[in-house]
């Protein structure tokens, strides 16, 4: 009887099929995020925050990951003043990305196709209404 680690062991490795890496789906919310920056050269967290209408903490989550992939800096780190704090500025990097514009337009024609097949199941249910009141 073999146990399971003989088992592996004995398997070749070198003819798995690798696993096909897939390009992830940049966000609306970073891509907009993105366009902001661009758009103002140089910005804090609460002034895009304000200017999109979200949430400083859904913001935050938003440039940390950013920063970590790449897009954006921070310029000027918080200070600390008298009363309060100096907020970070950050900027957009130059990285390439793709548009908002793209996210809408592909959402506008998903919106078009559920909107045919919605209607054709009303008008499908409508057919079989008065065919019901008819054999009545």
């Amino acid at each position: 009887m073999m146990r399971c680690n003989e088992n592996y062991a004995r398997q070749d490795v070198s003819t798995r099929v690798r696993t096909k890496r897939t390009h992830k789906v940049m966000p609306l919310s970073q891509r907009i995020v993105l366009e902001t920056l661009r758009r103002r050269r140089h910005s804090t967290i609460a002034v895009v925050a304000d200017e999109l209408e979200k949430s400083r903490d859904a913001m935050k989550h938003v440039f940390a990951t950013l920063m970590a992939q790449g897009y954006i800096e921070q310029t000027r780190k918080s200070e600390a003043i008298c009363r309060g704090r100096v907020p970070s500025m950050y900027r957009w990097t130059g990285k390439s990305f793709p548009p908002s514009s793209e996210l809408i337009v592909q959402a506008e024609v998903e919106a078009r196709v559920v909107s045919i097949a919605i209607a054709a199941l009303v008008a499908g249910m409508h057919a079989m209404c008065r065919v019901g009141r008819a054999a009545a």
